[in-house]
């Protein structure tokens, strides 16, 4: 072997893998490319094997899968004749990127089990798990779930004999979502608690924040509202340091939906405003926030700036999108009608009405038709949320309530073959 050609590759190769990992893939594939030729003029079957592999790799990136899988088995035949089976197995979970990229799940599960099956005891157990990992995550594609959690247990099981707390907290966060998809809450919200444990422990506040909203989305579902607000508070608190300002106002958006089944709507609207002002695009996300912030203020009966907000919501939906400019022309009529009767109660004559009037109708009226609006377009949280506000109300006012019990009930089974269908 020439030590200077030798040389030559090892610094080409470095180079490759830095634009690699810095995800400037065009420039990695000419690296990896120039390392290839080489390669061939080493003529070891090891390195050129090991340059394949890295060149296919880059181009499963830019999407050139054709040439990806060509080289990979290229790299797989090299480690076949001469019996490497680390390569052997690297070239098998190229193979499996590559079917999965196509969208073909069992060819790619397959794949993945080959190339765990032929993985030397000898290699480094982490990337060992990393496979388990990754097939791991293809039956939880699949729905596969049996298949998904054992290979997430032998993953798991792999971080935390060889000392890998971070990657040992990656799987309990992946276990803790195949257990969400099944409908396992307890084992959820323990495999997500102690991957935050893990998190706080390792200083990574990336992960924990994004762990905390994991959990609080399930004790959202589960309408355990004060454990989801605890963790989403928390989670928007550490996000403000580091996360970019999209996310952070998708954060606050989230806590404020939590914040509402609180009955905190002043609360809400502050976090549905920060939520706003952090979020810099005119799309879909910014017209549903202030649909949102809308809401908040109709439920208030501030008219005027319901209004405001329906309006600023309706000008973006136009340009996107068709089916809820129909919706928010719907509560403009609810809260145009609300306003008149507001007005007429204030210019009303007739004391004697004025005074047999039951205190807080107009604003439970506007909460009814707020909820009625939000159930016909299949928005049945926010739906049952008013409803629930509408009950309370009345049941304070001293008024008959049976007709919104019903309707509470009707809302509540709707959300539950909602959840079912997932």
């Amino acid at each position: 072997m020439h030590d200077a050609e030798l040389l030559v590759w090892r610094t080409i190769m470095e180079d490759g893998t830095q634009c690699l990992g810095e995800e400037q893939y065009l420039k990695a594939e000419t690296y990896f490319s120039q390392g290839l030729l080489t390669a061939y003029q080493l003529a070891v079957p090891e390195i050129i094997a090991f340059t394949l592999r890295l060149l296919a790799t880059v181009r499963v990136r830019l999407g050139n899968l054709e040439f990806a899988e060509e080289g990979f088995k290229q790299a797989l035949r090299i480690c076949q004749e001469i019996q490497n089976s680390k390569g052997m197995a690297e070239a098998w979970a190229g193979l499996a990127s590559v079917s999965v990229k196509r969208g073909m799940l069992w060819e790619a599960g397959q794949k993945y089990e080959q190339a765990i099956s032929v993985y030397p005891s000898t290699s480094p157990p982490l990337r060992l798990g990393m496979l388990y990992a990754d097939l791991g995550q293809v039956f939880a594609t699949l729905e596969d779930w049996t298949r998904a959690n054992i290979a997430y247990i032998k993953a798991l099981e792999i971080c935390r004999s060889n000392g890998f707390p971070k990657g040992e907290a990656e799987l309990e966060v992946l276990l803790g979502e195949l257990c969400f998809q099944r409908e396992q809450k307890t084992e959820a919200t323990r495999y997500l608690r102690h991957a935050c444990q893990i998190f706080a422990q390792i200083d990574d506040p990336v992960a924990l924040s994004n762990t905390l909203q994991y959990l609080a989305l399930v004790h959202f579902e589960y309408n355990e509202m004060h454990l989801a607000f605890e963790c989403q508070q928390r989670a928007v608190a550490l996000c403000l340091k580091f996360e970019s300002k999209t996310i952070f106002s998708e954060s606050c958006y989230f806590l404020s939906k939590i914040v509402q089944f609180l009955e905190n709507y002043q609360e809400a609207k502050y976090y549905v405003e920060l939520s706003i002002q952090y979020y810099s695009v005119q799309d879909l996300d910014l017209a549903l926030r202030y649909q949102s912030l809308a809401g908040l203020f109709f439920i208030s009966m501030d008219l005027d700036k319901a209004e405001l907000y329906y309006l600023k919501a309706v000008s973006l939906f136009e340009k996107i999108d068709d089916v809820r400019v129909g919706e928010i022309y719907e509560s403009l009529a609810a809260l145009k009608e609300i306003r008149k009767r507001k007005v007429a109660a204030v210019n009303s004559q007739d004391l004697t009405e004025d005074l047999t009037r039951p205190p807080g109708e107009l604003a439970l009226e506007a909460l009814v038709r707020l909820a009625e609006l939000y159930e016909k377009q299949r928005n049945f949280r926010d739906a049952l949320e008013c409803y629930w506000k509408a009950l309370g109300m009345g049941r304070n006012a001293g008024m008959t309530t049976d007709w919104i019990e019903s309707r509470v009930q009707r809302v509540s089974k709707r959300l539950r073959r909602k959840k079912l269908a997932r």
